[in-house]
């Protein structure tokens, strides 16, 4: 017997090429990681299916205020002056939990209603889960009728061709090279990623093409920036703020040896920095003996001086002994990364 075919999983590409053909489904799923294309796509749907303005054909719920009653209330009342009646349902949860009137009520769903539910995974500090269940009867049926689509986060690959798309649309060459130090610079979250090729293409407005220069001149390193402001909320004990920029970098999907290793790097500057204090080292030459930009000597220093030498020796080898806890299989990544932040709170 013939080993059954896997299922198709949908996405970006497929939608697309629905839209550019000017097929219509009564039932759109967009779920997966990569917010800022599931927040694009919902937005070309929407513009597809629904005129400029027109409030009375169009309803939309948010988290817990979606009532499935009210939702399918609507859906069921005929459109004034126009095809279809639009439901759009964000961050609803029905995905992951039995909701039978829901589902056949969706099943039984007029032709006149078309609803789109935009259902991302949910990313804390320490999971992340999916925002759909695929096992339920709910996503079965958008599954079946080839209306759930899912916006993954793109390899790098896919990428450093959409950098080398967006930068192309803007009339700019690009040198060989660009996307992989934008890429470097920013890391591979979308939204972060446009926000600086919209920088990026305004900073070089004047030129026809756009080089590893310009990214370095214009873009700033988000997650060393962020780990350098974890390290000021651990050294003031400050466990939430601490959390809440490791949480910021887990959205950013940084990897965790990436954090470790700038954690890292932070506390040894520190401590060279330390050191060069105790030594009475010339002040303009500690950022060149450390590895950091000049401009960010009165930081380093100032948070220097919060610890003692024997903290700040403390604080590597606890970076070290995560390492070894990660690569010998005693802790996941990030249980030892969170372990690890909590551990240098105590010094």
């Amino acid at each position: 017997m013939p080993p059954k075919k896997k299922a198709e999983i949908r996405g970006m590409v497929q939608l697309k090429k629905e839209l550019t053909e000017g097929t219509i489904r009564n039932l759109y799923l967009l779920y997966g990681s990569e917010r800022y294309l599931l927040r694009q796509y919902k937005e070309i749907l929407l513009k597809k299916l629904v005129n400029d303005g027109d409030t009375m054909n169009f309803s939309s719920y948010q988290g817990a205020s979606a009532d499935i009653r009210s939702i399918l209330s609507d859906l069921s009342t005929m459109p004034f002056l126009a095809e279809h009646r639009v439901v759009l349902v964000e961050n609803s949860g029905f995905f992951t939990k039995s909701v039978d009137e829901l589902t056949d009520g969706l099943a039984n769903l007029p032709d006149t209603g078309i609803v789109i539910f935009v259902e991302p995974d949910i990313i804390k500090a320490s999971e992340t889960a999916r925002g759909v269940d695929k096992r339920g009867r709910l996503f079965k049926l958008f599954d079946k009728a080839e209306g759930a689509f899912c916006f993954d986060a793109p390899d790098d690959e896919t990428l450093r061709t959409w950098i080398t798309g967006r930068l192309a649309e803007a009339g700019k060459k690009v040198e060989n090279g660009v996307p992989n130090r934008l890429l470097a610079a920013v890391g591979s979250d979308m939204s972060t990623l446009d926000t600086e090729l919209e920088k990026l293409i305004s900073y070089t407005m004047e030129k026809d093409a756009i080089r590893v220069a310009d990214v370095e001149a214009i873009t700033v390193t988000l997650a060393e920036d962020k780990v350098f402001d974890m390290v000021d909320a651990i050294s003031s004990r400050n466990k939430e703020k601490a959390l809440l920029l490791y949480n910021d970098l887990v959205e950013l999907r940084e990897p965790v040896m990436k954090i470790l290793y700038l954690i890292n790097q932070q506390y040894h500057r520190l401590a060279m920095v330390s050191q060069m204090l105790a030594d009475g080292t010339p002040k303009e030459n500690m950022a060149k003996l450390a590895g950091f930009m000049p401009f960010l000597r009165g930081k380093y220093t100032s948070l220097a001086s919060n610890y003692t030498k024997k903290q700040l020796l403390g604080a590597c080898e606890a970076c070290l002994a995560a390492d070894q806890a990660i690569k010998t299989g005693q802790l996941s990544d990030r249980n030892a990364l969170e372990r690890l932040i909590l551990d240098l709170m105590a010094l």
